[in-house]
């Protein structure tokens, strides 16, 4: 009997002891994941070539690449594509030959934290390099479509007008301008003057130098033109004057200028024509200019005739 209750009581030591190592084992492997086993993808670090002096990188397959990280949560957390880098080593270049690079061989990854890399996304990067040139060439201001309705570009004027470019000679000797990057236009009502970057080409690495430009964009509003006939010439004279007058001819054609919106809404009946006949005081034909009230910011091109005939006669 006392053999039987001396091995029950060990087995249930037993079972507490298991159960005890279950439970460390568990922490300790929480421990583990916590350091080692938290994954993380960081996008767009940048990819940069290091050449030796008179070389420059002429095509570069990919400008930026995603790397899975893994480690622990204190040294995920800093992770960002900011302060990573993959800077790639050529020591021996070959004009114009194809290298092929291994990212997780041959890379060397700027980390400032113990983050260890677990893949790269592409895995490799194919570089093409070339002789370093260096090239004077005219800037152009990039600009968007999104103009208003009735204004348009009359002149851009970037300063300084041409930068110095250098980097692959194949590439440069391709280009005949350098643009900035995009200008929106949007909403813009009247002339405006703005400092933008100069767009470098993705492909290979590049230096400009200045790298801002000023860039002065004139906007004048479109002009069109309408011609209207028929518009009555009016009498302007003091009230009560005991005379007659008669105008020759009663109508007159006007072409006017302005903005397209403007022009296209104005009707006939918004031109005021006349002929100022308040000093007139002796019976006789006069020749007198018609003079036009517009509406405004419409200008007057032509009027046909200009002037017309006036016949005053005195009223007994």
């Amino acid at each position: 009997m006392n053999r039987i209750s001396n091995l029950w009581h060990q087995l249930r030591k037993d079972k507490l002891l298991l159960l005890l190592c279950f439970v460390l084992a568990f922490l300790a492997w929480q421990d583990i994941r916590e350091k080692i086993g938290i994954e993380v993808t960081v996008s767009n670090i940048a990819v940069d070539v290091d050449v030796p002096s008179g070389w420059a990188v002429l095509e570069k397959s990919v400008p930026r690449v995603n790397i899975v990280f893994r480690g622990s949560r204190e040294e995920i957390r800093y992770l960002n594509n900011e302060q990573l880098r993959v800077v790639i080593p050529v020591p021996d270049p070959e004009h114009g030959a194809e290298m092929t690079i291994d990212l997780m061989n041959e890379a060397s990854l700027r980390n400032p934290t113990g983050a260890k890399v677990v893949s790269f996304s592409p895995s490799e990067v194919v570089v093409r390099l070339d002789e370093e040139s260096e090239r004077l060439l005219p800037v152009k201001a990039a600009v968007n479509d999104s103009l208003p309705d009735g204004v348009e570009i009359e002149r851009i004027v970037c300063t300084p007008a041409s930068v110095k470019i250098s980097g692959a000679q194949k590439m440069l000797d391709e280009m005949i301008n350098i643009h900035t990057e995009e200008i929106d236009l949007k909403d813009r009502q009247s002339s405006f003057k703005v400092s933008v970057p100069i767009a470098l080409p993705q492909a290979g690495r590049m230096v400009v130098e200045p790298d801002w430009v000023s860039v002065e964009i004139f906007l004048e509003a479109r002009s069109s033109t309408a011609v209207f006939e028929k518009i009555p010439i009016r009498i302007m004279c003091a009230p009560g004057e005991k005379k007659q007058i008669q105008v020759v001819p009663q109508f007159i054609s006007i072409t006017v200028q302005g903005q397209k919106q403007q022009i296209e809404k104005m009707r006939a009946s918004d031109a005021y024509a006349y002929v100022n006949c308040y000093d007139l005081t002796e019976s006789t034909a006069y020749e007198l200019p018609v003079e036009i009230n517009l509406p405004a910011n419409v200008q007057m091109v032509k009027t046909e005739p200009a002037t017309v005939q006036v016949n005053v006669t005195k009223i007994k």
